[in-house]
């Protein structure tokens, strides 16, 4: 199972926040970036962006807010 990932990266054509990266290993390591709002899409042999930080699902610091405030 894979853990959802939130990327840091902004789109470089019209700065949206919400960029898809993925990474593809062929003789050496190439990075995928796509743009899901003008549809950019852009490559790199550096990664596109800092290691991306796991996505709170479920349980995050709102569900304890939401537990401790009822």
């Amino acid at each position: 199972m894979r853990i959802p990932m939130h990327s840091l990266v902004r789109c470089p054509c019209c700065s949206a926040g919400e960029v898809r990266t993925d990474e593809v290993v062929d003789r050496g390591r190439l990075y995928l970036a796509e743009c899901p709002r003008c549809e950019h899409r852009w490559t790199s042999r550096t990664p596109i962006a800092p290691p991306a930080l796991p996505h709170p699902v479920g349980r995050g610091v709102l569900a304890r807010e939401a537990a401790s405030a009822a």
